[in-house]
């Protein structure tokens, strides 16, 4: 594997999304280079894993552009780009036909900023209506005229329109027309403009449905058996899909993408109930489940990689999917269940065994675990909890 010759550029914050997805790289042979974005990512644990081959540090996404050409413009061989923050997602597609005269990089069919427009969540419920996937009823509230349809079902849940928007502290649950519209015109003093009102699904568990989209498509389908925060979380630790209607679904979503000519990463959320599968959201990126690989053994970042660069005969023998009854957990995410008594210490032990992949903890590469271990209990310290 030492002779490839396109690099692969991964880029995004300083995020475990980035590390597990460095570290997918690189069990596998490939020393990524790396674009970390933001605040403190100059001495943020990301950069500490010894897989990358260099990685550089720039102040906002709007300078990821200039960097990756100034950067990687004298290369024989086009270099692989994957973003793995919205930002980074969005503003690449958004530049694509500068890009990709000197880059290999994900597109729906080739076309400039056609990714970006789909991450808008309206988008979304359109482009769900038009496959016929079901998906909570939604609507977009211009936050310097608060209305709300009449139609608008009870309790709901109000959400940045486009991730890359806001934060994920304030998707927030609300029961009543009178409690919405208070939180809207909170939202408008922190310095929003519009947000997303959805009718909240009573499901019975969330799915996340995460992988890569090309030739040869690869992907892990797993059951969420806790979030963190409980409502609008991340997954703090999950098991794989055992639901045969699930993998149906997922296995529809997927052709749908490939009939859009989408090549790329993806994270796809899903709302199951007895009734029915819903759609929750499309992440056009890399997820922040990327450390999943490094368990279930199905990189599906590195055959993504494989397939653009027309090298599909070296991931002949990777596997594509996961049969083996597999469980993951994001640590730092999850102890806080045990902080705030929702579970038992004795229960995450437990679970904490069970679990064949780490959001940090990864025994061949330590230095960044140890370094955000650190950071965090530091952070509880002084928080005084979680």
């Amino acid at each position: 594997m030492g002779d490839l010759k396109n690099k692969v550029i991964l880029i995004g914050g300083n995020h475990h999304n980035g590390l597990g997805l460095a570290r997918s790289f690189g069990v596998n042979g490939i020393k990524p280079y790396g674009i970390i974005v933001g605040e403190g990512a100059e001495h943020g644990f990301v950069r500490k894993s010894k897989y990358w081959a260099k990685t550089w540090v720039i102040k906002s996404d709007d300078e990821i552009v200039e960097f990756l050409l100034n950067a990687f413009q004298n290369e024989k061989e086009k270099p692989v780009a994957i973003p793995y923050s919205d930002g980074a997602a969005e503003e690449i597609d958004l530049n694509l036909d500068r890009l990709k005269e000197h880059f290999l990089l994900p597109s729906i069919g080739g076309q400039q900023g056609k990714i970006a427009e789909l991450m808008d969540k309206q988008k979304q419920v359109e482009f769900a209506q038009t496959y016929g996937i079901p998906m909570a009823k939604s609507c977009v509230v211009d936050l310097n005229d608060i209305r709300l349809p009449e139609d608008m079902i009870y309790p709901c849940i109000v959400k940045p329109v486009v991730s890359a928007e806001g934060e994920k502290s304030d998707i927030r649950k609300c029961d009543t027309e009178t409690q919405t519209v208070v939180y809207l015109q909170e939202l408008r003093k922190k310095g929003y403009h519009r947000f997303l009102v959805q009718e909240f699904i009573n499901f019975e568990y969330e799915v996340s449905f995460i992988g890569s989209c090309s030739k040869v498509p690869s992907y892990l389908i797993n059951r969420k058996v806790r979030v963190w925060p409980d409502i609008g979380g991340s997954n703090s630790f999950v098991h794989i899909n055992r639901n045969k209607e699930i993998e149906s679904f997922c296995q529809r979503i997927l052709k749908i993408l490939e009939k859009l000519h989408y090549y790329g990463m993806f994270d796809i959320e899903l709302l199951y109930s007895k009734d029915d599968i819903y759609l929750n959201e499309i992440n056009w990126r890399n997820s922040g489940n990327s450390f999943f690989s490094l368990g279930a053994d199905v990189y599906y970042a590195v055959i993504w990689y494989y397939v653009i660069i027309n090298s599909e005969n070296s991931c002949d023998s990777m596997n594509r999917t996961c049969d083996n009854d597999f469980y993951a957990m994001d640590e730092s995410l999850d102890l806080r269940h045990v902080v705030c008594g929702n579970i038992t210490l004795k229960q995450w032990f437990r679970d904490k065994k069970k679990s064949k992949a780490f959001a940090l903890w990864y025994s061949k590469d330590l230095r960044p675990t140890v370094a955000q271990y650190f950071y965090l209990l530091k952070e509880l310290i002084k928080r005084h909890g979680v």
